[in-house]
């Protein structure tokens, strides 16, 4: 005889059923809510009143970590973490199933490529591996600009990417469009890569960038507090010692994790923390530098000062590659499945030892629009070390040095200098807030600097002569002692001022 079931097991059994589906659906549906939402509120955030935003943070912390930050989010982030120490045979399977697909979804999909690929007689069935990829042509600025258009895929609902523009540090900002999950993917990166000093998602934060916030647009304030971002944002176009202190207090108070910003203002809040008569009794985890170069002089201060970490991850607005450093090293870790990259030469010869040169990117996240073999214009070299102690197979860089037309100066026999080759790393630099470099004639340049206390005759002597000896007496210098360095307009400090045309230079 068969056994009779249990009508009160079977029901208890239904209604779990039951109610993890609508779990499920209900998780789904916030999920994608909550991501569409915040691709929305990013747009005009600035414009929500500061009590709003603090009124709605206890019922957004109310929902769940799992849902608060949706579907795309958090599929990402486990995603990472999963294969996150895939051995390098795994990772590079993975590396090229991205890069095969991308390749035929572009001359599939993509006008441009499909065009690029037939005018070059590239054949799909000739790219078998990202090893194939220098059979590519290069993507430039210049044809983003004139073939944006054309570089749109025709199968997705081109009503639903999202238009960002680059931060125009050249000097000319470009527009592309991204694929509407790429801002929670992005997140969900970034997240990733901050969780090897300790950040969580619902770390709160000092930002110390060019953001403007409600209370500086809308009322002229110097900081504000926001509960929902769990962020203290802080005016950086304006750091004198009233301000500085205003901040200093406000940390006290709302006491943020982690430092966010740039690594020049986050200096500056250093220097006046030395000389500040009250000690500063919160502590911070680490400093997340970002948006610009990082000088190994200044990172040095910055760590001894707040007794942390300051810890450098690199990304750019193209969104094509993404790398941070980890927990044992100061090397950039490239994100295998965000994106790959190359170094080139000025050749367009790709770099295999540690010689520096421009960063190329190609970028697996973005179907929208795909960008393969972007020439960034950044300049990078890879890490001498065959592995790292972290375990992580991913391919490193030693630094990203930014700009290279930016940050080289020009000596008297048109040689180009990087400023990363002068290092100022010494103590004759220790009483400078700030310091930059002007040129507008081979072999001379000015460095002006903000001293934080009166300069002597032998102090300028001190710092003529590293100068000197580092550029082997190519450059004269003249040093201009001023009361302030400007910021650009995105709050980001150029440490050279570079007027001179560098292509005709060597």
């Amino acid at each position: 005889m068969g056994k009779a079931s249990n009508p009160c097991s079977d029901g208890f059994a239904s209604k779990r059923i039951e109610d993890m589906l609508m779990n499920a659906l209900w998780n789904n549906f916030v999920g994608d809510f909550m991501s569409t939402l915040m691709n929305k509120i990013k747009k005009f955030y600035t414009d929500i009143p500061l009590w709003v935003t603090n009124i709605a943070a206890p019922i957004f912390y109310l929902i769940p970590q799992k849902t608060r930050y949706g579907k795309i989010f958090n599929n990402q982030l486990n995603l990472l973490k999963n294969q996150e120490y895939l051995d390098k045979k795994e990772m590079d399977f993975q590396v090229n199933t991205s890069f095969i697909k991308l390749i035929n979804h572009a001359y599939e999909n993509v006008s441009y490529y499909r065009k690029v690929f037939d005018e070059n007689g590239i054949k799909l069935e000739d790219i078998r591996t990202v090893n194939d990829i220098n059979k590519l042509p290069f993507l430039t600025k210049e044809d983003l600009v004139n073939y944006k258009e054309e570089l749109i895929a025709s199968n997705v609902d081109r009503e639903k990417l999202l238009y960002i523009t680059t931060s125009g540090s050249t000097g000319n900002p470009v527009g592309l469009y991204v694929d509407p999950d790429s801002t929670m993917k992005e997140w969900a990166y970034t997240n990733y890569i901050w969780s090897r000093v300790g950040y969580k998602p619902d770390s709160s934060r000092l930002i110390l960038r060019g953001k403007t916030f409600w209370s500086q647009k809308r009322k002229g304030e110097n900081w504000q507090y926001d509960a929902l971002r769990k962020e203290l944002s802080c005016n950086i176009f304006d750091l004198n010692e009233s301000n500085l202190e205003s901040y200093c207090r406000a940390i006290e108070k709302y006491k943020p994790e982690f430092i966010h910003g740039y690594m020049s203002a986050t200096y500056v809040l250093c220097k006046y923390l030395e000389k500040r008569n009250v000690k500063m009794e919160h502590k911070f985890k680490a400093v997340l530098a970002v948006s610009e170069n990082i000088i190994e002089s200044q990172k040095e201060y910055v760590e001894k000062i707040l007794g942390c970490r300051v810890f450098s991850f690199y990304g750019h607005s193209e969104r094509l590659v993404i790398a941070g450093e980890c927990e044992y090293s100061s090397d950039y870790h490239i994100e295998p499945l965000y994106g790959y990259a190359e170094i080139v030469d000025e050749n367009g010869n790709q770099i295999k030892d540690n010689r520096m040169g421009e960063l190329v990117a190609t970028g697996f996240c973005n179907k929208g629009m795909p960008m393969i073999r972007y020439r960034t214009g950044d300049m990078a070299s890879w890490s001498n070390d065959s592995e790292c102690k972290c375990g992580r197979s991913h391919l490193r860089l030693a630094g990203v040095h930014g700009r290279w037309k930016q940050d080289v100066l020009v000596n008297k026999d048109g040689a180009l200098v990087s400023l990363t080759a002068l290092n100022m790393h010494s103590d004759v630099f220790d009483d400078i807030i700030r310091f930059q470099f002007h040129q507008k004639t081979p072999g001379e340049v000015t460095l002006k600097i903000v001293p934080c206390r009166l300069f002597e005759e032998h102090d300028l002597m001190r710092i003529l002569e590293q100068l000197e000896e580092k550029t082997q007496q190519k450059i004269n210098y003249k040093i201009e002692i001023v009361d302030e360095i400007k910021t650009k307009k995105n709050g980001k400090y150029a440490i050279v001022v570079q007027n001179l045309a560098i292509d005709i230079y060597r």
